[in-house]
């Protein structure tokens, strides 16, 4: 398990290095520049290179890149155009807890009502609430978070005036981003928790648990969720970093600050230290979170850490 960890790790710092490069390459080379974005007097040609002179810009791409992996493996990723008098790394570790109280909360709402009603769901299956749970996951799963999000405002802000409409505050600022953002995951959380869930019912250890004369609490703690847990694991764990990453629109429709509304902002504004500093960091997260996620299959299923160590 140690080797196949140190592998996935080497795995993930040449993927971060591919990107990084990707990343930096693709900047550089759509036409246009920051000095023709958002500025409301067009600069000169003497002012562009001086732009470019101040933030290394005129050198060929290559030594520019050199330049700036050096300094990003000391987590010094520049400073952002849009805001020279702060560094990137200040930026996201300012924005970073906004975001990820947001994206964390709405998947822990997501797992934990999924999960929830997804036991329900496949201990009654073809019942009514079976059935309901299947209506809620298909209509509330094609509805974009930030449409729901306006729906939510218009009834409980504007019509009903029990929740603020946005900004940041007290936990009443949370509660309509947080639902907005993790009711439409809820039921693709349902679904496939019922679906695991019903597989392990029908699959022999349980027939010969059932057999054995074991109650239903028991079969379902021993032997039906200690199974389902590896696919419900693989699922619903890279939610976390998931919605981290994605709730751009639901800072937008709420007013909240984030690393969702800097990013947009930078990519119009080409804001090169800023994309690839955030784009970096989302990277890691979201790696390592898949790399726990493999680890814990051996915590969960002994065989998986009986193959790892076989790898």
């Amino acid at each position: 398990m140690l080797e196949y960890a140190v592998r996935r790790v080497l795995g993930i710092l040449f993927t971060l290095l591919l990107l990084s490069i990707f990343t930096f390459a693709l900047s550089r080379t759509v036409p246009g520049g920051p000095w023709l974005q958002g500025a409301e007097i067009p600069m000169s040609e003497k002012q562009i290179e001086q732009f470019k002179a101040k933030y290394g810009l005129d050198k060929p791409v290559w030594q520019q890149y050199l330049v700036w992996l050096r300094n990003a493996l000391m987590l010094d990723f520049g400073t952002p155009f849009s805001a020279p008098e702060k560094s990137v790394t200040a930026i996201i570790r300012d924005l970073l807890p906004y975001s990820a109280l947001v994206g964390g909360l709405a998947a822990t709402f997501a797992v934990t009502i999924g999960i929830t009603i997804g036991l329900i769901a496949a201990n009654r299956a073809n019942s009514w609430f079976d059935h309901g749970v299947t209506i809620f996951s298909v209509g509330f799963g094609v509805i974009p978070s930030f449409v729901l999000g306006f729906i939510l405002v218009y009834i409980f802000a504007a019509r009903l005036r029990w929740l603020p409409a946005g900004g940041w505050g007290g936990p009443d600022h949370l509660i309509l981003p947080v639902v907005a953002y993790g009711l439409p995951a809820v039921g693709g959380v349902a679904r496939w928790t019922r679906q695991c869930v019903l597989e392990g019912f029908q699959s022999d250890y349980v027939r010969t648990a059932k057999a054995k004369g074991l109650g239903g609490r028991a079969i379902m703690v021993r032997h039906v969720l200690r199974n389902a847990l590896i696919p419900m694991v693989t699922s619903f764990l890279p939610m976390f970093p998931g919605m981290m990453t994605g709730s751009i629109f639901i800072e937008k429709v709420f007013g909240l600050p984030g690393l969702g509304s800097w990013f947009v902002l930078s990519s119009t504004n080409r804001d090169y230290p800023m994309v690839l500093g955030i784009t970096i960091f989302w990277a890691v997260i979201i790696m390592t979170t898949y790399l726990i996620t493999d680890l814990l299959y051996g915590l969960i299923d002994p065989r998986v850490r009986v193959a790892g160590g076989k790898r």
